[in-house]
């Protein structure tokens, strides 16, 4: 089984859905990872913008529960709010992890309760992480803010997304931080990302993700399978690694 660990949704609009699900049906994807940033995208989302994201995704999970892997998104400056979504969709609902964007840093203090809720009920985070050569946004995490999280809890399974842009200096900075895995969506398909992840961390902390839409999911998933890879390599990044952490 593929799996797509890194996907967003716009809406929860049934054609907009369907779109997604045509680009993973062409590449043979079977399952996808959900999240919603909101309707603006907004760098510091309101109470109100992390409400709608959560309500797109249970509906988008419920049209097409058996491709949809809903993330709920949760912002460090409404911890309360926060909180009230995870206990409503991670445990009630049909959530299985957490979604960090740029509204904070992955290491800030305020997050401590999410992340603890996080532990107990066995739910990974999700974290954006980005070294910019022309610079981070305003809380924009890297990878080095993700795994001084990880190591405040070495109970937490987290993972940064897009291999953290520069993804030589992430292989190296999460190398000996076993609680952390990385996906490699977004970014160019540029030759030797796989190989050199495989050389730092291993085949089973990658995660196969394309940061659709805004990327291609084929073009993404060239980088998997350029990769000089065995069958079983292949197999854990394609799908294997993120269903035995999401636990589907």
């Amino acid at each position: 089984m593929i799996v797509d660990c890194h996907v967003h949704i716009l809406n929860a609009d049934g054609t907009h859905l369907e779109t997604i699900l045509a680009a993973a049906d062409r590449c043979g994807i079977d399952r996808l990872c959900i999240t919603s940033l909101g309707r603006t995208w907004a760098e510091f989302p309101s109470e109100q913008d992390l409400e709608e994201a959560a309500s797109d995704i249970s509906d988008a999970c419920a049209q097409h529960p058996e491709r949809f892997i809903g993330g709920v998104y949760v912002s460090a400056d409404h911890v309360e709010k926060s909180m009230a979504l995870l206990r409503r969709h991670l445990v009630r609902g049909g959530c299985r992890f957490v979604k960090l964007w740029v509204s904070q840093f992955a290491d800030d203090l305020r997050l401590d309760p999410i992340v603890e809720y996080c532990i107990e009920h066995n739910a990974p985070i999700l974290a954006h992480a980005w070294n910019k050569a022309t610079g981070n946004m305003t809380r924009e995490s890297t990878c080095h803010h993700v795994v001084n999280l990880a190591r405040r809890f070495p109970d937490l399974r987290i993972w940064f997304a897009h291999a953290s842009g520069r993804w030589e200096e992430a292989a190296r900075i999460a190398r000996d931080a076993p609680n952390v895995c990385m996906d490699i969506s977004g970014g160019e398909p540029e030759d030797g990302i796989v190989q050199t992840l495989l050389k730092h961390v291993g085949p089973d902390r990658l995660f196969f993700g394309s940061d659709a839409p805004g990327r291609n999911m084929a073009v993404q998933m060239s980088k998997v399978l350029s990769a000089e890879l065995g069958e079983r390599e292949q197999a854990m990044i394609l799908g294997e690694n993120v269903r035995r952490w999401l636990d589907v």
